[in-house]
């Protein structure tokens, strides 16, 4: 189920429909009426503005639980605000990327065929000449554009107004309208129009769409096909930024060109999604997207009334790349140069990085578009290989992060490079031998061990080599850089002619002596699963902007900032995405658990146990919510599968850490909490969280006064939430020699990037840390002498469950504390 198959449902009998839009990184509410809609008017509460950045898609709830999709925020607002003029911040986007140079030659797209995959066009918008056919594969029939989002993309490509001048106003223009004014559409009407453009020989095709379902494979299979018949696809990346792991599909395909946004100084712009490829994972790792960035910040347009108007996103910045390859395509007389592997390797070797910024690979992908510098790449072509990265470099920073953040050291996890694989040999080629592996130093030739896994096969025109890197055993006090570079050699049949290329990728990579034990964390990446291919539910059930976890749940994705905190406090995160038997425990000081989605097995729970009992290790666990009520109430019907949707677990899966969990004693609940957790001097938020209902004597727990939404929410009656006093903060550990502790806290969306409380949990979370790495640090004992100032003398033990009503002689303001008692057992480890 991808969200391009999701249809719009009206809300029958209701005078309003609830819409958000992303403007400039702030989310607003919209209110439209049905006949809004229909007309294509949205009016926006408090906002006067005619700026407003364009929106990919968006997965609302309605007030009377169903969902409804939008594929772009580009609705005409009213009759007055139509004629939109520039303004001092519109950017004419032609003149930056310096398109005259080109017109000057005579250049302006004649001969290529365009696909524009949008609304429609009107057949007498005067901006545009070269209009081949309009046609619609929507239940509308017409091809007219009734919401003003496909005018504008086909404006930017071939308009020929001289106030908003589209690349290519010679380009033989095809208008595909697969999105209704209500911006419905379905995967068949793509099929069919995709089908429509092989047959019509387009050169071309502008997606300015996409969503997160990189499974719908009829859909991915039909992409590949065009690929392969010599179309080149350019996609917006998307519009979820500045959160990473948010790229849509189809831009994070190898085959297609996905386009980020930058701003009119060149900087990246905050909407634009950012990578890596979630494909991969847990198992693997992702890829670098996007290919490149182009102008998406208030770019001039055409508007739907024949005029010009200012809009923003990668749905801009997407047609901004296709007019600049039909400009430049027309100034390549050898046709066999029109494909996605060479254009792709003429964008990326044009492109120049961002300059004066921080942005890494995985937000500015090759960097920015520079159309003169490509067209003369193209000039000069000779078939070759490009990989991108195009180097794997640890002093390269903060570009190639994460890699350059991370040293590597013998004992420690492999870590994985993916890099593309982009051929302009032939449509299909393929690795000749195995990739080698040169040091430049005879010195340092045994210290790095690398494993290779690629693309049997490139096709179409891509693929991948994945690079797993670790020291050898014997090297664990070796300190330097290790320099080299890996050979691999494509080859291909094209047409009978075989062709051979042998390309270089140089690596510099840091290498340190093996860190402490009390250094090295361990993330567990195999509990953690994400939509797609099931449907996993967004941890924060007030979150209705989008009811998908599928940003990875990965430190370099939606955790990327509390892997930096980690890395900027000394510690070594590994990331496990293989079972714990894959893992020596021994060499860890925490194994950290953090939105666990999937379950343990028996084996590992055993391994586990013992590691926590006898040898030290501790475990840190983050949960969410999770209730079998809740997640019926949250299914939703997919019109593309004709089937019911229900979540495949909550938040996280609370019986499986229970699994886990019960070899302690300890017990999760499926009562679903919100609200703030006071744990002595620290303040953590609780966004949709569970609560500890079982724990054996001599557990240290922490109480908040907080909200139980559970009824509320699976009733949708907002009055039906009450207050209670819960225990959201668990921590146990025996006394025995050489025992580690077992924590948990109730919700691990305070640690998500996006978060707005991410910043509030993480003192917790560094105290924890610490008492893991280096006993008990003077700041754990502060904190806990806080703490038992405010306790009753005697303290709370729990028995076997929780009563969330406070014990007789209990104030209840004193409930909000760790139990007596903590204090002492956890600091006589000092010593």
């Amino acid at each position: 189920m991808g969200l391009r198959d999701v249809e719009n449902v009206d809300a029958e009998g209701a005078s309003l429909l609830w819409l958000y839009l992303i403007a400039n990184g702030i989310e607003r509410l919209l209110e439209a009426t049905k006949t809004d809609l229909k007309e294509g008017r949205v009016l926006i509460a408090g906002d006067t503005r005619s700026d407003i950045p364009m929106v990919e898609y968006s997965l609302k709830e309605n007030p009377e639980g169903t969902f409804a999709l939008f594929v772009g925020q580009d609705a005409e607002l009213d009759k007055r605000r139509r004629k939109t003029r520039p303004t001092t911040e519109s950017i004419k986007v032609t003149q930056l990327m310096k398109a005259q140079e080109l017109w000057d030659m005579g250049l302006k797209g004649q001969g290529v065929r365009v696909g524009v995959f949008d609304t429609g066009l009107g057949e007498t918008h005067p901006h545009f000449k070269t209009i081949i056919e309009r046609t619609d594969w929507t239940n509308e029939k017409t091809p007219n554009d009734g919401l003003g989002h496909g005018t504008f993309v086909a404006g930017l490509i071939s308009g020929t107004s001289e106030e908003c001048p589209g690349f290519a106003p010679a380009a033989s223009i095809h208008i595909y309208k697969v999105f209704t004014k209500k911006q419905v559409s379905y995967t068949s009407w793509f099929l069919d129009a995709f089908n429509h453009a092989i047959m019509r020989g387009i050169n071309i095709i502008n997606l300015s769409i996409g969503g997160p379902d990189f499974t719908d494979r009829p859909f991915m299979d039909k992409v590949w096909e065009l690929s392969a018949n010599g179309i080149i696809l350019i996609s917006a990346i998307g519009n979820d930024g500045p959160s990473f792991g948010t790229l849509n599909n189809p831009a994070d395909q190898m085959d297609v060109i996905g386009v980020g946004g930058v701003n009119s100084e060149g900087r990246m712009a905050r909407f634009s999604s950012r990578g890596m490829t979630i494909w991969e994972l847990p198992d693997g790792y992702g890829r670098a997207k996007p290919d490149v960035v182009s102008y998406g910040a208030s770019v001039l347009g055409s508007a739907l009334d024949g005029g010009c108007r200012v809009l923003s996103g990668t749905s801009v910045a997407s047609p901004v790349v296709s007019g600049a390859v039909a400009l430049m395509l027309s100034g390549i007389e050898d046709r066999t140069l029109w494909n996605a592997g060479v254009v792709k390797q003429a964008l990326i070797e044009g492109a120049l990085r961002i300059s004066d910024s921080a942005a890494s690979i995985f937000e500015q992908g090759a960097g920015s578009v520079d159309l003169l510098r490509s067209f003369k790449f193209m000039r000069k072509y000779k078939p070759q290989v490009t990989l991108f990265p195009s180097h794997l470099d640890s002093l390269d920073c903060p570009y190639l992060w994460p890699f350059c953040a991370d040293p590597l050291y013998a004992g420690a996890l492999p870590k994985i490079v993916n890099v593309t694989i982009i051929s302009g040999l032939s449509v299909s080629s393929r690795i000749e031998e195995p990739p080698v592996w040169e040091p430049f130093s005879t010195e340092s030739a045994n210290v790095l061990r690398i494993s290779f896994s690629y693309s049997p096969q490139i096709w179409p025109w891509t693929g991948f080599m994945a690079l797993f890197l670790s020291v050898n055993s014997e090297h664990s006090s070796y300190t330097g850089n290790v320099s080299g570079r890996i050979r691999l050699t494509v080859v291909s049949d094209h047409f009978g002619e075989k062709r051979r290329a042998t390309i270089a990728f140089p690596m510099r990579l840091r290498i340190i002596p093996t860190p402490a034990r009390s250094q090295r964390i361990l993330w567990d990446q195999f509990r953690n699963l994400r939509y797609p291919p099931g449907y996993i539910p967004r941890d924060d059930l007030r979150e209705k902007q989008n009811p998908l976890d599928w940003n990875g749940d990965h430190p370099h994705t939606n955790f990327r900032l509390f892997f930096q905190h980690l890395r900027a406090d000394g510690f070594f995160l590994e990331i496990l995405g293989e079972p714990l038997t894959c893992a020596d425990l021994s060499q860890y000081s925490v194994y950290l658990v953090v939105d666990p989605e999937e379950e343990f097995f028996p084996h590992e729970i055993d391994l586990l146990e013992n590691a926590v009992n006898k040898n030290g290790l501790n475990m840190i666990i983050f949960a969410d919510w999770y209730n079998t009520k809740v997640m019926e109430k949250i299914k939703f019907f997919d019109e593309n599968s004709k089937e019911w949707w229900t979540p495949e677990t909550g938040g996280s899966n609370i019986p499986a850490l229970n699994d886990l969990l019960s070899r302690w004693g300890l017990e999760l609940a499926d009562t679903i909490i919100e609200g703030n957790a006071t744990i002595g001097d620290l303040h953590s938020s609780i966004k949709s969280g569970t609560v500890i209902s079982r724990a054996p004597a001599g557990t240290h727990l922490s109480y908040a006064t907080v909200n139980d939404i559970t009824d509320e929410i699976i009733s949708g009656d907002s009055t039906l939430h009450k207050s209670i006093n819960a225990p959201v903060f668990a921590l146990l550990r025996n006394n025995a020699t050489g025992s580690g502790f077992v924590s948990i806290f109730s919700d691990s969306s305070c640690l998500e990037s996006k978060s707005a409380s991410f910043e509030s949990c993480i003192p917790l979370v560094d105290i924890l840390i610490d008492a893991a790495a280096y006993g008990v640090p003077h700041s754990f004992c502060d904190l806990l002498i806080t703490m038992e100032n405010m306790m009753p003398k005697g303290g709370i033990l729990l028995d076997s469950s929780f009563n969330s009503t406070p014990q007789p002689g209990i104030e209840e303001e004193s409930i909000n504390n760790w139990i007596y008692g903590h204090r002492i057992i956890l600091c006589e480890l000092k010593e």
